[in-house]
């Protein structure tokens, strides 16, 4: 334990005495982040290259314990591949980083950068080959790369896009770094147990500067630097039995910024905005909005993230017999918290996308229902003796449907007295039937009469008519509907009396 007491105390010394430095030499060369009121919401430009002194203090403390560390006595080749594994695919991502902080690159080139630091350390041998949880586990074969990549890729880009208070990402690394070396240390990755007490240190001397009001910014540098490395870490350190990883363990500890980045791609898709564009509605923009300061927001998700990562720690390593309670508790709480943090966040894209599949799920009902009905209505019309009778079944089934009036009519006719007169905030659908009687002056229509008001519910009327029409049609090329149609044209035109009765009843 006291190397790893030295490799921490080095490498938060080697930060405490960098960072300055680095902050001199930002000022020096306007490196700085300035403010613009909408997602850099700092009051005067900051150094934003804090990522460097964090790097550099992080390679000095790895470096420490090779030369008098627990690292020396345990020189495996694994332990090679893995530190080559962290060296190799952190130094891209941080000069990745630096190139962004200093001249600005593309998304695209980000992300292309970050995949292949994945693929080296997939190539490398470490991967999520077997996923545990409790006594179970699943092989995962040939899909064990490209979820190491993507497991790598989306925690890098998670935790740079929480990088946006004083001190917001250093504390919710150092919590999840600590959730790291404590699973690592139970499970005895000795390694990742190392490389993680080292990146704490590293952190703890940074955060004194970073913490609000901040002297300087991790910058992307930083937070891609960090983020790759608990990802890295996360993965290895929560692997038990030789290649299972205890999933509870990473997703936990890095639940807040895996939180952040799930509801932001969500939100924007909601919205239907590009999912990659930036804007100033992460979590922690809305605790600003709430009224808090920019300390209290950190130290809120900070506090939140430190619960997140001890329930982890719980479900990863409970019991058999206890763990399926604690996994249904610790899922109902998340739940609540989840319910009540989207509300109180202002997240409307959420609470409207609630209310329409909850809308959603009992149309479906009624769909089905209505459709069910429609059927059975066609069976009844096939045998139907004359026009009247066909609209006296419409009508006995008007309700069922919810529409105001349902009937087959000639097209100039308006039917206002079924109606009884209302005509405002009505709308009607008139489907024109094809008639193969010859004898028919003017064709007739399907019409469906709806109200505006709750309980209507127009959006079926297109499918009533889509079942009924075909019937309709077959009816009214029957001998039955030709000879009422020839009844009707030897005492004048319906449509003519329909119309007559109108203007006598408005008269």
């Amino acid at each position: 334990m006291q190397p790893l007491v030295i490799a921490f105390l080095i490498a938060a010394l080697s930060a405490a005495i960098i960072t300055p430095l680095v902050i001199s030499g930002a000022k020096r060369w306007h490196l700085l982040d300035a403010p613009d009121a909408t997602r850099h919401l700092h009051e005067h430009p900051v150094p934003r290259l804090g990522g460097v002194a964090v790097f550099i203090a992080t390679m000095l403390g790895i470096a420490s314990t090779l030369f008098f560390g627990p690292a020396r006595e345990t020189l495996t080749p694994e332990w090679h591949r893995f530190l080559l594994a962290l060296l190799i695919g952190g130094t891209v991502l941080f000069g990745a980083g630096l190139v962004d902080d200093l001249r600005r690159i593309r998304p695209l080139a980000k992300i292309i950068v970050q995949c292949i630091a994945a693929l080296i350390v997939a190539a490398l041998g470490f991967r999520i080959e077997i996923l545990s949880v409790g006594s179970s586990a699943v092989h995962l074969g040939w899909i064990s790369i490209p979820l190491t990549v993507l497991w790598i890729v989306g925690v890098t880009n998670a935790f740079n896009l929480i990088d946006g208070l004083d001190g917001l990402a250093t504390g919710i690394a150092i919590v999840a770094l600590a959730t790291v070396f404590a699973a690592a240390t139970v499970l005895g990755n000795l390694e990742v147990a190392i490389v993680a007490c080292v990146l704490i240190g590293a952190l703890f001397g940074f955060a004194r500067y970073n913490f609000s009001p901040a002297r300087i910014f991790l910058g992307d540098s930083g937070s891609l630097f960090i983020g790759f490395m608990l990802a890295v870490l996360s993965m290895h350190g929560s692997i038990k039995s030789a290649t299972a990883v205890l999933v509870a363990i990473p997703l936990f500890a890095l639940a807040v910024p895996l939180l952040d980045v799930s509801v932001s791609i969500v939100r924007r898709f909601l919205r239907g905005v590009p999912i990659f564009s930036p804007d100033a509605r992460h979590i922690h923009h809305r605790l600003l909005a709430l009224g808090l300061t920019p300390g209290r927001a950190s130290f809120v998700l900070c506090l939140v993230a430190g619960g997140f990562a001890v329930l982890g720690l719980l479900l990863a390593f409970a019991p058999p017999p206890a763990l399926i309670g604690m996994a249904l508790t610790g899922g109902l709480v998340s739940a609540g918290i989840f319910m009540y943090g989207i509300r109180q966040l202002d997240y409307n894209e959420f609470v409207e996308a609630g209310a329409a599949l909850a809308s959603g799920i009992v149309r479906v009902r009624r769909v089905i229902r209505d459709q069910i009905h429609a059927r059975e209505l066609t069976s009844v019309i096939e045998e139907a003796d004359s026009l009247r009778h066909v609209n006296q079944l419409l009508a006995a089934s008007t309700p069922s449907f919810g529409f105001l009036g349902v009937e087959v009519e000639r097209e100039s006719s308006l039917s206002l007295r079924r109606l009884n007169g209302k005509v405002s905030g009505l709308w009607k659908l008139d489907y024109m039937l094809a008639s193969a009687n010859p004898t028919d002056g003017e064709p007739y229509v399907l019409r469906i009469w709806c109200s505006s008001g709750e309980g209507s519910r127009p959006f079926g009327a297109e499918r009533l008519a889509h079942i009924l029409v075909p019937c309709l049609e077959t009816w009214l090329a029957s001998p039955k509907a030709i000879g009422h149609a020839v009844a009707e044209s030897s005492h004048g035109t319906y449509a003519s009396k329909e119309l007559a009765a109108v203007r006598e009843s408005a008269g």
